[in-house]
């Protein structure tokens, strides 16, 4: 059997992050990769910190059970190019761990701190937080008065007002995130091995400003971060598992100011978090960054295992469906999600168990009709994954009846993200 390589850097090109949070998931993501054909590279290792914490994974987990399923994939298994993404990245231990196992994209997230509530500031509390700030950022006084006009002829107004805001918002976040990108670099030089730095600012209430975006880039690459990706928070509302919620039209003369400032920055591409089952935007989303792009999903992986489940051991997708009712109160607190349990009918009421795998999990043909996901169910299964793996009778029952269907597994993993490296191809 032939050798996969290591994983390495991805560059400018294209990318697609599958995140597996079982570590049972690659061979259909090679599956996908391959009948999509060329033209978008893959990472197959991608997991977040707060993700193993919840699985009971560690990063030498994420990754060996992501290059066994590269290595034992069909077809001979993949042995082409592939990165590995170090999520939400916020501590030195963090680093250390994730790089030790071979993980060469890292993902730093500085949102401990930015301050989510400087869009709400009147200007005598705006003032009175910026003093507080003001000796950690000298950057100030070089933005204020500027005025940078994009290539979309969109001009950037750099009053006063808007960089205190933009330092308030984001000082100590983009200070968070230089130190920790010199200790990626150390650690990194230390091992001898080549990386890259993507910077994520999407989790946040209100969308990342011209300003804000702007003035974050110039940062971060003027005091040398090895930066290649960055994820704002685009305009709209970008939930767990369920189709972009916006104005299309909006978000596509949004991204592409953006794409502006990466052009006149950068270079580097942009990332689209929460990227899972955003069909209705990968098109604009492709087309308008000129292919440098970067999108990453997660626990769409996990429900795709759920589905298996479904079609395998009925009762066992029951009962997790109803201990998924009785814990997502509580395991929402850290998703953006809108999903209630009551607008949604328990399995007791649902004789049919296909009609209540529709809806608890996706249904594609809202999204071909345009109209994106309408039922709340598949929310409620997403945000609980850390409390049905950590329990040890449903985690051993699920990986029972995937490793006893594996070809199932890879069907719909191949079926799902087909669609998404398809709608990301214009297709």
């Amino acid at each position: 059997m032939a050798t996969v390589p290591a994983a390495g850097v991805l560059g400018l090109k294209a990318s697609f992050g599958f995140g597996d949070r079982t570590g049972l998931a690659t061979p259909g993501h090679v599956a996908a990769m391959k009948e999509a054909g060329g033209g978008v590279l893959p990472m197959f290792a991608q997991q977040s910190i707060r993700e193993m914490t919840r699985t009971g994974r560690t990063a030498v987990d994420v990754m060996g059970d992501a290059m066994r399923g590269m290595e034992h994939a069909k077809g001979g298994g993949y042995l082409g190019q592939h990165g590995a993404d170090a999520d939400h990245l916020k501590l030195p231990e963090d680093v250390d761990r994730t790089a030790a196992a071979g993980f060469t994209f890292f993902t730093i997230d500085p949102s401990e701190d930015v301050d989510t509530k400087a869009d709400g500031y009147a200007k005598e509390e705006l003032a009175g937080t910026f003093a507080a700030v003001r000796a950690e950022i000298p950057w100030v006084e070089k933005c204020v008065g500027k005025k940078v006009k994009l290539a979309t002829g969109t001009v950037i107004d750099l009053n006063e007002e808007a960089v205190m805001r933009a330092a308030v918002k984001y000082g100590r976040a983009i200070n968070r995130t230089v130190k920790l990108a010199e200790y990626i670099d150390a650690v990194n030089k230390k091992i001898g091995r080549d990386y890259e730095i993507e910077l994520s600012v999407d989790e946040t209430p209100q969308p990342t400003t011209l300003a804000e975006h702007w003035i974050i880039a110039k940062q971060v690459l003027s005091r040398g971060v090895k930066l290649v990706s960055l994820a704002p928070r685009y305009v709209g509302d970008f939930e767990k598992g369920v189709d972009y919620k916006g104005d299309l039209k909006a978000f596509e003369k949004s991204l592409a100011d953006h794409v502006a400032i990466m052009e006149a920055v950068g270079p580097y591409k942009l990332s689209l978090h929460s990227g899972s089952d955003k069909l209705s935007i990968y098109g604009i989303f492709a087309r308008v960054t000129k292919g440098k792009w970067h999108v990453k999903t997660a626990g769409t992986s996990y429900l795709e295992m759920l589905r298996v489940v479904a079609r395998h051991d009925e009762n066992l997708f029951r009962e997790l469906i109803d201990f998924a009712r009785e814990r997502y109160d509580v395991d929402k607190a850290t998703y953006h999600v809108s999903a209630e349990v009551k607008k949604v009918p328990a399995p007791a009421v649902v004789s049919d168990v296909k009609k209540l795998e529709q809806l608890y999990l996706e249904r594609w043909e809202d999204v071909v009709a345009g109209k994106g996901f309408t039922e709340p169910g598949r929310q409620i299964l997403h945000c609980t994954f850390g409390s049905v793996l950590t329990n040890p009778r449903y985690k051993a029952a699920i990986w029972a009846v995937v490793t006893a269907h594996p070809e199932t597994y890879e069907d719909v993993l191949r079926d799902h993200f087909i669609r998404h490296l398809k709608a990301l191809k214009g297709e």
